[in-house]
């Protein structure tokens, strides 16, 4: 029977753990393009410090300058370019609200008595999204 040397079976092993690295190309570029496009996108609701209506879509401002969209679930008679505030009514304890999620809103400052609406946080906006949005539009 041979003897296999100790360094013939390092060699061979590392030959082995190099086959399952990342590789470095195309293929890993998609992938991680793909993997960053669906984590998902949150915020919290008490640093939210401006918005702005276009129905059927919210747009607002975050204190750390992310812009997200949310749209409403049918008529929001509420929420018009006349409300002055919003509050998300969290089903939860949590504060924290990601693409996807679903949340009650309370609006004050409109033209009729509160009522909350519901709404659904589509996305966080790109600076090239938010750039193309209308001056009115932007919060």
């Amino acid at each position: 029977m041979s003897r296999v040397s100790p360094l013939l079976l390092l060699a061979a092993g590392a030959a082995a753990l190099s086959a399952c690295a990342p590789t470095t190309g195309s293929d890993r570029t998609s992938g991680d393009q793909t993997a960053s496009q669906t984590q998902r996108q949150c915020f919290y609701t008490d640093q939210v410090r401006n918005f702005r209506v276009k129905a059927p879509s919210l747009y607002l401002r975050t204190h750390n300058n992310k812009v997200f969209q949310l749209e409403t679930l049918g008529a929001c008679t509420d929420l018009d370019s006349s409300a002055m505030g919003i509050a998300f009514l969290p089903a939860t304890r949590l504060n924290r609200l990601c693409s996807g999620d679903w949340s009650d809103l309370a609006v004050a400052g409109g033209p009729s008595p509160q009522s909350p609406c519901r709404v659904r946080v589509v996305k966080q906006l790109t600076e090239a999204e938010v750039a193309a949005l209308p001056e009115r539009d932007r919060p």
